[in-house]
């Protein structure tokens, strides 16, 4: 009651609520302080947060992206989809999903400049096997530098 009296508030019910406001706006900002993009991936396996995941997420998506752009045949390829990015990052199964549907068309395009389909991901070894996502961050605009670099193949 002191902090109330001496912050002249007049209404306790809107000081509380200005408290609660401020808070949320706190921890909010908290999570904005981190550069996940930044972040080391062995830093990023610890953290739980929607925004880490979908970081993890990200990175895994771009490493199936980079090795099948440097693969010669096409058998060699993955195809992206739930649990290709699930096995290589974790995380939340229904995020996944969402964070993937945001991206289905630029997932599209990529299976089909490469000639990726669903049943190229029947092989004799698991996509953890085969892919790991890298220690460094991805390089700032790499995902926008390669889309271009499809875009002009494409043509």
């Amino acid at each position: 009651m002191e902090e109330l009296e001496c912050s002249g508030a007049v209404d306790p019910v809107a000081y509380l609520h200005q408290l609660v406001r401020q808070d949320r706006l706190q921890q909010g900002m908290s999570e904005a302080l981190v550069s996940y993009e930044q972040l080391p991936y062995s830093h990023l396996v610890g953290i739980q947060t929607r925004a880490a995941r979908r970081e993890r997420w990200r990175r895994a998506v771009w490493t199936i992206m980079m090795h099948n752009r440097a693969c010669v045949r096409s058998e060699d390829r993955w195809y992206m989809n739930y649990w290709a990015v699930l096995a290589l990052a974790g995380g939340d199964p229904l995020g996944v999903g969402r964070y993937l549907e945001e991206r289905s068309e630029e997932l599209r395009r990529h299976h089909d400049l490469y000639e990726v389909d669903p049943t190229m991901n029947q092989k004799a070894v698991s996509i953890i096997d085969a892919l790991s996502l890298p220690e460094d961050p991805i390089p700032p605009d790499g995902e926008a530098f390669w889309a271009q670099i499809d875009e002009q193949r494409d043509l």
